[in-house]
């Protein structure tokens, strides 16, 4: 038998066969399939479970729901399928992980995962720590995304402002795919980038130019988020870099592509980063340099960044550390 771990909230005080970190796609998948292994994975899912999808509203995208699942309550039903496969989930941090060093293919490593609760011992870890949308940084920003009118994914929000006025932040080949996306779906697209030139690919940005519905504006930035009765997005205030203008645009959404920022903390100085800034795999199912340190989603993902794509990943990476939990116990 595997090692087991007691129900309930409490840190097992013996050593486990893995733990995941993160509560996401990724987190979720990870641990329903190692838990489905019989590893009876922990979960530190943070106080706030559920990653980025918390803060979106329907999502339209994700195979099995035809007709749209919001994303909290996706969150919600991957985490009760992980627990009753027998996942044990805990709203903790982990705040460091001391790594066992040594050649991947080892079989005999213990990491110890630390929290303000106690530390973990365990022969694996998932690593699916996730991403963060850079954010504009604006009074009303929080309060305005999940389903408010601020989105950081056209890819999965596009179809729900059908009919309406958005704009699109940003200056790369992310803001020229979102308004692509986004120039289907809505009245008028408002491209603004703060500089005067763009970083997008030529072939991208050409594309972007010849749309009818887009209006493309260099040199603008969003001062100020603008609210109707509602309490939601209905306008923005834009203003010049050149002349200090200020300009009122009326939108009801608004997309900020200024970038991600991976979650690798936990990993700064064990795991190697890739030029994007995100972890760096070695073998199939996100295996590192670490014996029995696996990574999967957004946190690895410089491409896609999607649910799916990071269930997936969640998938790969539990299949992975179960043939490596299998040596262990052989």
């Amino acid at each position: 038998m595997w090692a087991g771990i007691t129900d309930g909230t409490a840190l097992p005080s013996g050593t486990v066969d893995a733990v995941v970190v993160g509560a996401g796609p990724a987190g979720w998948t990870a641990a329903l399939y190692l838990a489905r292994a019989g590893a009876a994975p922990l979960v530190l899912a943070g106080p706030t479970p559920g990653g980025r999808l918390m803060d979106a509203g329907p999502v339209e995208n994700f195979p099995g729901f035809p007709e749209g699942i919001d994303g909290p309550v996706l969150m919600a039903r991957m985490r009760e399928q992980a627990e009753r496969a027998g996942a044990t989930v805990v709203t903790l941090d982990a705040d460091e992980i001391r790594y066992a060093a040594g050649d991947p293919s080892a079989r005999d490593a213990v990491h110890e995962v630390v929290t303000d609760e106690g530390t973990v011992r365990t022969r694996a870890v998932v690593l699916a720590t996730g991403s963060a949308p850079r954010r504009l940084g604006l009074p009303g920003e929080a309060e305005l995304s999940g389903g408010r009118g601020i989105a950081y994914c056209a890819i999965c929000e596009a179809p729900l402002f059908k009919g309406r006025d958005v704009a699109v932040v940003g200056g790369g080949d992310t803001a020229m795919e979102w308004v692509l996306a986004l120039a289907g779906h809505t009245r008028r697209v408002r491209l603004l980038h703060r500089g005067e030139r763009f970083r997008a690919t030529p072939v991208l940005l050409e594309r972007v130019r010849s749309l009818d519905n887009v209006e493309i504006g260099t040199g603008r930035v969003v001062r100020q988020l603008l609210r109707g009765r509602d309490g939601k997005l209905a306008g923005l205030g834009v203003e010049d870099t050149a002349t200090g203008e200020r300009t009122d645009l009326t939108v009801q959404g608004l997309f900020v592509a200024i970038g991600h920022t991976p979650r690798t903390r936990l990993a700064d100085g064990f795991l190697t980063l890739t030029p994007t800034g995100h972890l760096h795999t070695t073998g199939p199912g996100g295996a590192t340099d670490l014996p029995g340190v696996f990574v999967a989603g957004d946190v690895v993902d410089a491409r896609y960044r999607q649910a799916v794509t990071a269930a997936g990943a969640g998938c790969a990476a539990a299949l992975e550390t179960t043939r490596y939990l299998e040596g262990v116990h052989s």
